[in-house]
């Protein structure tokens, strides 16, 4: 019956209408520590140059901290409950999921709950090895390669059984270094294990496509490198996150 017909045709259209059409996040919430700290800036710079501009981007970043302490603090898991974030980005201690991947993914799980709960969507923010390996713990992880081999396993990993998604801000670092010695010395600031102004810059390129699913190669921004250093860290965010 052409009733039947038009009904059919009009669910149609509305199914793939909202299939079609992801409706960008208006509250983002970053926890985690210094690697969190280090790259607020450049990235809430970024967004506002973008055409995302009136974003509201929350952190909570004290210095050191792991998804353990954050799991056990109240103003972290009241912002989660009560803040009606449409993502929350979770970063752990630099060390932490490399040297304690078992405690790293016990957090990560209880974390992910509550947030399931709250109705946001995760976001697991992958860190970068230190420049010359963990000197702290050089028997595990004498050198930059050691280390980020161990970090991005144990963030592909927990990402998958949380189901969550990943910003492969690590993954991207380690391609920069490949392609650009110098510049990928140059991510780090002298301790050899926080992001430098263009390290935080390759990480808010990497999060603007992971949040946005933008192409960062379209940003006029370029946080005061040089326009082939930009072009390049905006290269590389994109292929990191496409493939």
């Amino acid at each position: 019956m052409p009733w039947r017909h038009n009904l059919f045709l009009t669910l149609l259209a509305l199914f793939l209408g909202s299939g079609c059409s992801a409706k960008p996040p208006e509250k983002i919430l970053f926890i985690g520590n210094s690697y969190t700290g280090g790259i607020r800036k450049m990235v809430t710079e970024l967004i506002k140059q973008s055409p995302h501009s009136e974003t509201q981007v929350s952190f909570i970043n004290p210095g050191g901290k792991t998804l353990e302490f954050h799991l056990n603090n109240k103003r972290t898991i009241e912002e989660i409950k009560h803040g009606q974030y449409d993502l929350i980005v979770l970063q752990d201690q630099s060390q932490f999921p490399a040297l304690f991947p078992d405690r790293f993914e016990k957090a990560a799980l209880a974390l992910d709950e509550i947030i399931d709960e709250s109705g946001s969507k995760l976001i697991f923010y992958e860190t970068w090895g230190r420049r010359d390996g963990d000197r702290k713990n050089q028997k595990l992880f004498p050198t930059y390669d050691s280390m980020q081999k161990a970090l991005s396993k144990n963030y592909h990993s927990i990402a998958q059984k949380c189901g969550a998604d990943f910003a492969p801000v690590g993954s991207t670092w380690k391609i920069v270094r490949e392609k650009n010695p110098k510049l990928g010395n140059e991510l780090y600031r002298s301790d050899g294990s926080h992001p430098s102004q263009k390290g935080a810059y390759l990480a808010a390129c990497v999060f603007y496509i992971t949040l946005f699913d933008e192409d960062p190669r379209k940003l006029k921004f370029n946080g005061e490198l040089s326009t082939a250093e930009a072009n390049l860290i905006k290269a590389a965010a994109f292929s990191t996150r496409k493939n």
